[in-house]
């Protein structure tokens, strides 16, 4: 994956982060697996994001989110969760609205 889409990623999940947190007042990991299902998949429809690259993608947006929260989640379940989110076909757009703001 190149840097430039990593920063993209890094980017935009900070976006809907800080969204989160001041409408809802948290980033949980609800809306963290709605948003990165949905920016996935946005990504690799848009040419963003090779169809190659969404695992890692999704493992790279896990870790942010781990590290988010003093990474309480080990290694292993972080895979298990970028498995998940690589093959979910989610594409919710008002979910991705806040990264177009």
């Amino acid at each position: 994956m190149k840097d430039t889409t990593k920063e993209t990623l890094r980017s935009d999940f900070e976006k809907m982060m800080r969204h989160a947190l001041q409408k809802n007042g948290d980033f949980g990991f609800h809306i963290f697996g709605d948003y990165a299902a949905s920016v996935l998949n946005f990504y690799v429809g848009s040419s963003i994001l090779g169809l190659a690259e969404k695992r890692e993608a999704a493992l790279f947006l896990a870790s942010l989110y781990n590290t988010g929260i003093n990474n309480v989640i080990n290694q292993q379940d972080l895979q298990e969760i970028a498995d998940v989110l690589a093959q979910d076909p989610t594409l919710n757009y008002q979910v991705l609205a806040p990264i177009f703001d």
